[in-house]
């Protein structure tokens, strides 16, 4: 933005290469709806058809019940739990192994960083089918894949923080002798510890979303029981357990919300 000699600023002008860039981009979503198919008249075809009428009413009764759905979403909750403290434990050193400031071996550090990126640019439903297909259907597997999964999103995001950690201490800390571990435990550590803990909460969101996906696949959770009444054409059944998931994460979102800005 530019200041005038009157000492007001200007507003400033989009430039032409803005509107072609625009426009590109314009046409190549219009292109890309048209070749799978989506239009405006496809688009009502799907919330007209007579299948959404089925979702109404809801059985509360079935809903309410243990065995139908409340010990699933328990079990829920225990892979969430479960797969973030395996995940997010084992991303605290692993962090550090993969961010420059803290590592003097390079070797090491690419190593380390190219075996998490191949690591997070395996999705999650993948190793849920594939522990699944190893270990069979239930908990076990998914507890597993979501713990992947957490240790490949915890370690992008704690990495980033340690990288931007101030320097300071930690050469303090080596100028006064100290060697490369205890170094980084005092001169870091202590600064990007509420980082990692605020970013521990925001794992254990996504592995509540993720878990219930996961379940789609036999990876156990309420996820199973979802697709179980989708076979079952119960949509009634479904969408009572999506209400009761849908109040559920938003609870956890707000609380997990709460923490991190006490801990940041």
């Amino acid at each position: 933005m530019t200041v005038l000699e009157s000492g007001r600023p200007t507003r400033p002008r989009l430039k032409l290469r803005t509107f072609f860039v625009a426009g590109l981009v314009l046409l190549f979503t219009i292109y890309s709806g048209r070749q799978v198919g989506f239009t405006i008249s496809t688009f009502w075809e799907v919330w007209s058809n007579p299948l959404w009428e089925k979702f109404w009413p809801v059985p509360w009764e079935w809903v309410f019940d243990r065995h139908n759905v409340i010990d699933p979403l328990i079990e829920t909750f225990q892979i969430a739990i479960i797969s973030t403290l395996i995940g997010c434990g084992l991303a605290l050193p692993i962090s550090f192994i993969i961010s420059p400031l803290t590592t003097p071996n390079k070797p090491t550090y690419l190593v380390a960083k190219g075996i998490m990126n191949v690591v997070r640019a395996i999705p999650d439903l993948f190793w849920a089918k594939l522990l699944v297909t190893a270990v069979g259907i239930g908990a076990f597997a998914g507890s597993w894949a979501l713990s992947i999964f957490s240790l490949a999103v915890m370690v992008k995001l704690f990495s980033e923080t340690v990288d931007s950690a101030d320097p300071r201490p930690l050469e303090a800390a080596r100028a006064a002798g100290g060697r490369h571990t205890p170094a980084v435990r005092t001169g870091v550590l202590p600064t990007v510890f509420p980082s990692y803990v605020a970013y521990s909460l925001y794992v254990f969101e996504l592995n509540i979303r993720a878990s219930i996906v996961l379940g789609l696949v036999g990876a156990g959770g309420i996820g199973r029981v979802v697709e179980a009444q989708r076979q079952y054409f119960r949509f009634d059944r479904v969408m009572g357990i999506l209400i009761i998931i849908f109040v559920i994460v938003i609870v956890i979102e707000q609380i997990s919300v709460a923490l991190r800005k006490r801990l940041v």
